[in-house]
């Protein structure tokens, strides 16, 4: 029986959902006056050893501040039972919209994806790793904006089901990477391939590898996924060779949750972006069911990231201040199709990582940091930083440098006004025409691949129109002080206009 006030604080007020691990309620924080989410573990789950791993995991995800991640308020134990708590969601689970409505867009499965992979970024620097990435446990509120839930909880249960049953993983088995299948060590590597297989399952229907569980085991250890082209043809090739990368047998190959989510952004900007279909109003997300597989028991230390300081603007040139920021611009549209041309080098033939990907490490780490590369990006020219003049100059692209700087400006730009929605300050039109200039802006860049001229430097001018604007509503009092502010401050394009 759950009382019904925990740790005198916390009123339940309804059930939202049971799983094996627990139960998640409806609550109300007595002493804050504000709604909430509370997770109280299964009796079965909770022992002595998993109440104390329990709360130090949750501890750890209260460590993480991300718009993509979940807030954890409190830890607590009432009855011998802890207990979660946590923001309260709108909107539903991932996993509800592909029962109901099927495969997504290509843009639109990317843009989730991105926004999972940003907060599994933000895990994975903060010592935090998932270990069961899946479509129950990414949940897409009624804003648009997608939050990982339910840190830490898998890692409970793998310990909890030892004492029943010797070398157990509890895990989805259709996301578990081979080296949890096979006791190798569960780092952060294990939520990029669950990221993979996510980023599949959104896009053609259904997960990378299907069947009964011991099916599944097999074939995540010893079969290659068929590249989702097969299944759905428009799938642009970078992205499919993200999604290989990811897919990767050895977790050592495999990019990073920051590259993957630059790739992933910069492809929900150029693929076509059908108007999405709102998640339906509803409760917090449902406790998702996880499967007992009889394998070797898991553990290990996380996997490094590769995670740039913050979307630093382009160096000033010479001239108006008007020509200054058009070039500051123009450096970081053309920066763009470098994403789009380097993820392949994530990938050798059939879609296999290359040498170069970045190995685990227990601390993070930036990409300028990483070892000199042996492999370039493209065979082909691939635009370096522009002068002054706006003409780049055509030189091969390193693998590391690929991701960071100029390269990642015109994506983190779109996230930044998403992220501004999300918090609100920011009127709808203004945020959607800001969506879809930015997305022009990219489709006029990758269709001029970097020569500086052309539709690219129409693509330049459409931002440089839109940050005016920006600037004028801010004046204005149309737009708030927030995220979207502060990118453009950082980037050196923001402030009031004189």
């Amino acid at each position: 029986m759950v009382p019904s006030v925990l740790g005198g604080r916390y009123e339940l007020e309804g059930l939202i959902g049971r799983g094996g691990m627990g139960e998640v309620w409806r609550g109300r924080d007595l002493r804050a006056h504000r709604p909430v989410a509370v997770k109280i573990l299964a009796p079965q789950v909770a022992g002595v050893a998993s109440r104390e791993r329990f709360a130090r995991e949750a501890r750890a995800a209260a460590r993480i501040v991300h718009p993509n991640v979940v807030t954890v308020l409190d830890v607590g134990e009432e009855d011998a039972r802890p207990y979660l708590v946590m923001e309260l969601l709108t909107g539903r689970s991932l996993a509800d919209e592909l029962a109901d409505r099927g495969r997504y867009s290509v843009a639109e499965a990317c843009d989730l994806t991105s926004q999972a992979a940003a907060g599994l970024d933000a895990a994975h620097r903060a010592g935090v790793v998932h270990r069961d990435v899946k479509p129950a446990n990414l949940h897409r509120t009624a804003n648009g904006a997608l939050k990982v839930v339910d840190f830490g909880v898998a890692q409970v249960a793998t310990e909890a089901a030892q004492l029943t049953a010797v070398g157990a993983v509890v895990g989805t088995a259709a996301y578990l990477a081979p080296e949890q299948i096979e006791g190798r060590g569960a780092g952060a590597a294990c939520d990029l391939y669950a990221l993979g297989c996510v980023c599949y399952e959104l896009l053609c229907g259904h997960p990378p590898f299907t069947g009964s569980a011991p099916e599944l085991v097999y074939r995540h250890i010893h079969q290659a996924p068929v590249p989702p082209s097969r299944h759905r043809p428009e799938i642009p090739a970078e992205l499919e060779r993200l999604i290989m990368a990811l897919l990767a047998k050895d977790p050592a190959a495999r990019p990073g949750a920051e590259v993957a989510r630059q790739v992933l952004a910069a492809v929900a900007l150029t693929a076509p972006h059908p108007a999405a279909r709102p998640p339906a109003a509803g409760g917090g997300a449902r406790a998702g069911d996880t499967a007992l597989l009889d394998v070797p028991s898991f553990g290990g230390p996380p996997y490094g990231g590769t995670s740039p300081g913050g979307p630093a603007g382009p160096p000033a040139a010479g001239g108006s201040p008007e020509r200054r920021t058009l070039i500051r611009l123009g450096a970081a549209v053309a920066g763009l199709a470098v994403i789009v041309i380097g993820v392949a080098a994530l990938s050798g033939p059939g879609g296999q990582s290359g040498p170069t990907a970045a190995a685990p490490t227990a601390t993070t780490t930036r990409a300028e940091t990483s070892p000199t590369p042996t492999r370039t990006a493209s065979p082909r020219p691939t635009p370096a930083t522009p002068r002054a003049s706006g003409r780049p100059t055509p030189a091969p692209t390193p693998v590391r440098r690929v991701y960071g700087g100029y390269q990642e400006w015109l994506a983190a730009f779109d996230h930044a006004v998403q992220e501004q929605e999300s918090r609100g300050g920011i009127e709808q039109g203004l945020a959607r025409r800001a969506h879809d200039t930015i997305r022009k802006a990219a489709r006029d860049l990758l269709h001029d691949r970097g020569r500086g001229r052309g539709r690219g430097d129409k693509g330049a001018r459409r931002v440089y129109d839109l940050v005016r604007e920006l600037q004028k509503a801010h004046r204005d009092g149309r737009l708030a002080d927030g995220p979207l502010t502060s990118f453009l401050d950082a980037g050196g394009v923001g402030g009031r206009p004189n």
